[in-house]
């Protein structure tokens, strides 16, 4: 269940990254990376409660599911992390007035 909804918010945040770069209007953008940037909290939130029931699982479970959902927490992290490293990247832009991604 948890992994849906995670699943769910990382759907919303790429398009709402995908939308953030079409919207002239400044302070759209602004409510668009508001939205977004709640969107990553809760994320995190259902992440690190993924992360209570695996390890409450961990002594029921053999070592081959403990590490497959120790990846998939660890994949989980590394996917927020790009959406948080994206809305740094809009949170620059905006303060230099360009909201225009880089290549790199």
């Amino acid at each position: 269940e948890l992994d849906g909804q995670i699943s769910d918010i990382f759907r919303v945040l790429s398009n709402g990254f995908q939308k953030l770069e079409k919207i002239k209007d400044t302070n759209r953008q602004s409510r668009q990376l508001e939205e977004l940037t709640d969107k990553m909290r809760e994320c995190k939130r259902l992440i690190k409660e993924f992360d209570r029931e695996v390890k409450s699982l961990e002594s029921r479970s053999d070592a081959n599911t403990n590490k497959m959902l120790s990846e998939k927490k660890q994949s989980m992290i590394k996917e927020l992390n790009s959406y948080v490293a994206l809305k740094k990247h809009y949170d620059k832009s905006a303060a230099h007035g360009s909201w225009k991604q880089d290549d790199g």
